[in-house]
């Protein structure tokens, strides 16, 4: 009986004491049968002598083989017996991937003083002892002085690269490309394997050193790392390093002091600003004093991204993180924002890779991890393989279930294919053929608005730029200038155009109440692009729809329902900004209902939108957290806005031109601070009331009542506004709101 080999190398030694002559030789594999997941993998260690000497050859074959980089997945087989016996002989061992949760590498000595050695550590604590300390002899070992050579060969003086190569950097690199495999930022010689976002967190901190190269010893080695482990490991947050260089305080002083911002009120008179006046672009609209304003305003505000793009790029955290803090961290209302609160919103660099992804799975497809968990990565790492976004849509938009099999989710996915198929897209066809009198001019006018804004959905996208029959650019000799300037009467061509007009036929179909409404395309257009899939898109679509139907309701309640929360939010949490929008008659927050009704999809770029909209449907907050999400985009713009703006059309254009001027992860970062802001503003409110309550009880017992109202009446300022709608957005459960029943003569 065989096992796929997917890794192996010889002369891994166990040091079984301090004579080098009771050194053990042996081979370090990996290998897993066909039926097995990954993780059921094993990494096994055997000792050269308790093997065959056929067993050893094979073995050695195979060593240079991988190092020669012949060796793949699967094509390689090895004798089932070999890792069997890896179990119960003297010093071998035998652990399953998903079992190990770190490797410690410790790179030869330059001048040959000790060898490299791994040091593997299993989550079960009785597996622990099992595992020695593996020593990579690299003097006698074939495949990797075979491999030296080639490297010495190609050795290039200029690439600036100082890393040595040693055997142990072939395991890694094997761990590498079968689990998610992270270096720790704690210690670099600590990698993680299928970390949880808990572990990535609590090993983020660049502070601790490693001191491993001075330790000898086996029982040293182990004793230091788990000493280092007990540390760190249930340290909830780990202190940032304080960067304090000119650049970071550069940055802040542009932030907190650029002339711009301060331009309307303080420095009209500076030669700095007469500088800023003679650029062509203002002078274009210095004629007009309230356009010059607006684009002060927007100007201010590009500053603030800048500098702040320059510090993530540049690694200027503690930077941002003062920043953060002064425009977030406290209110006047006893909240503020705590040093780890802080430190978790702006870890955003854990995003979900491939590996990452399938390490959530068990052998039959189960989720082995929370539900809570995979929506944490997705909220605060997002996607970073964009492949996944394929399953992981899947999933967030509620087409397959948490808790199902991979089996039971390939069965849904085939009847869910058939449904789409016999239930819509031929009703729809039939009924575009055969529509009676009644019905005939509600759908012909359904099927105009739907075409009408499929032909115009996201034309600078790839998929969807070029109108011809198989989406790809037409030869030079044709020009499509003349087809696409009649906007109503050019002929759909391009495939997903076509699939897209499908889908928003067929849910058409599927909730004739409704009907068709503009902006409904936008939805649908990032699904499709992703999925590139017309059954599952329309799936998608449906339960996408689910939460977005209120937003297009005949008479507009839900998407004023959400304006009237946006506006108490404001008042809560912004009493500046919403005192100065009130006097530009802006307190209706008008400028915001595009942004809502279709979740800032004119805002962004087509890729940021993906990330922004798979972190709404993580629910992982708020429901509602796209409200937040909008007030942080008031509260960026807060500053130039009321240095700046003080007409209602002002800030309608300033907030409509904002398109490409924002950095998504930047607003995300706040939305986050904002909500657990106002979750601890509610809390403190429902603390006071309570007290307030029972304040009144004792003084009704002591006293009158009449004597027990006045004081409580003196109270009553202590306590926050936080109205019903407010509560609303701390919950998770989706707000639904549907359309009534359709009249047979209802157009829009």
């Amino acid at each position: 009986m065989s096992t796929d080999l997917l890794f192996c190398k010889g002369k891994v030694f166990v040091h079984v004491s301090k004579r080098s002559e009771e050194n053990l030789a042996g081979f370090l594999v990996i290998s897993k049968d066909p039926q097995q997941s990954i993780l059921e993998a094993t990494v096994s260690w055997i000792p050269e002598q308790e093997l065959t000497g056929k067993q050893v050859d094979e073995l050695s074959k195979a060593d240079l083989r991988f190092a020669g980089g012949e060796g793949s997945f699967g094509k390689l087989k090895m004798s089932k017996d070999v890792v069997l016996q890896a179990s119960y002989v003297a010093w071998g061992f035998s652990i399953r991937l998903g079992n190990i949760y770190s490797v410690q590498f410790r790179h030869p000595s330059p001048s040959g003083w000790w060898f490299g050695s791994i040091a593997i550590h299993s989550k079960i604590v009785q597996e622990q002892n099992s595992i020695p300390i593996l020593f990579f002899h690299d003097d006698v070992c074939a495949s990797t002085r075979e491999k030296q050579k080639r490297l010495a060969q190609a050795f290039d003086p200029f690439s600036g690269s100082n890393d040595t190569y040693w055997g142990g950097d072939d395991f890694r690199d094997a761990m590498i490309r079968l689990v998610d495999f992270k270096q720790t930022l704690v210690d670099p010689s600590i990698w993680l394997v299928n970390a949880t976002l808990e572990d990535l967190r609590n090993f983020a901190s660049s502070g601790a050193k490693t001191t491993s190269n001075e330790v000898n010893e086996t029982e040293d080695v182990s004793s230091s790392l788990w000493n280092k482990f007990d540390q760190i490991r249930w340290n909830l947050m780990s202190k940032f390093a304080d960067l304090t260089t000119r650049s970071t305080d550069t940055v802040v002083d542009l932030i907190s002091r650029h002339p711009v911002v301060k331009f309307v009120d303080k420095h009209s008179s500076s030669p700095y600003v007469r500088q800023i006046m003679t650029n062509p672009k203002v002078q274009e609209i210095q004629d007009d004093f309230d356009s010059a304003k607006i684009y002060l305003a927007k100007w201010a505000l590009g500053v603030k991204e800048e500098a702040e793009r320059y510090q993530t790029k540049h690694g200027l955290n503690d930077s941002y993180r003062r920043l953060l803090f002064s425009e977030l961290g406290n209110d006047g209302e006893n909240v503020e924002l705590t040093e780890e609160e802080i430190n978790i919103a702006m870890q955003r660099s854990h995003g979900l890779t491939t590996h990452k992804w399938e390490s959530f799975f068990d052998s039959e497809g189960h989720l082995s991890i929370t539900v809570e968990e995979v929506k944490d990565y997705v909220f605060h790492g997002g996607v970073k393989d964009l492949e996944i976004r394929k399953q992981l849509w899947l999933f967030l938009l509620g087409v397959v279930p948490w808790n199902s099999s991979a089996s039971e989710r390939e069965i849904l996915i085939k009847t869910l294919r058939e449904e789409y198929r016999a239930n819509y897209r031929c009703k729809w066809e039939y009924r575009q053929a055969h529509a009676d009198d009644e019905e005939e001019a509600y759908w012909h006018d359904q099927v105009l608005r739907i075409e009408k804004d499929v032909k115009r959905n996201d034309r600078d996208h790839p998929l969807y730029k070029y109108n011809t029959d198989d989406g790809r650019a037409p030869p030079e000799s044709e020009t499509m200038d003349d087809e696409d300037a009649v906007d109503d009467l050019w002929r759909i061509r391009n495939p997903h155009l076509n699939k897209l007009r499908s889908v928003l036929l067929s849910y058409n179909i599927h909730n004739n109440n409704l009907g068709y409404v503009q902006g409904m395309a936008d939805l649908l257009s990032p699904i499709y692009a992703v999925l590139q899939d017309e059954e599952l898109s329309f799936w998608c679509f449906v339960n996408f729809m689910e939460r977005m139907e209120r937003n297009f309701l005949r008479d507009q309640s839900g998407i004023r329902d959400q304006m009237l929360t946006l506006t108490d939010l404001c008042q809560l949490m912004l009493p500046k900004l919403s005192e100065h929008l009130n006097k530009c008659d802006s307190s209706n927050l008008f400028f915001c209902f595009r942004m809502l009704l279709v979740w800032f999809k004119r805002e962004f770029s087509f890729d940021d939108v993906c990330s922004i909209w798979e972190i709404f449907w993580t629910d992982f907050y708020s429901s509602q957290f796209q409200l937040l999400f909008m007030l942080a985009i008031l509260q960026k713009s807060s500053w130039p806005v009321m240095q700046n703006l003080t007409q209602f059309d002002q800030v309608l254009k300033y907030f409509n031109d904002l398109k490409g001027s924002m950095e998504w992860s930047d607003i995300m970062i706040r939305s986050e601070l904002l909500f657990i802001k106002l979750r601890k503003l509610v809390e403190i409110n429902d603390r006071r009331a309570e007290l307030k309550e029972y304040t009144l009880v004792s003084r009704q017992g002591a006293a009158t009542h009449e004597a027990a109202e006045s004081p409580a009446e003196e109270e009553t300022d202590e306590c926050v506004l936080v109205t019903p709608r407010l509560r609303a957005l701390l919950q998770k459960e989706l707000v639904i709101q549907r359309e009534g029943p359709r009249k047979k003569d209802s157009i829009r």
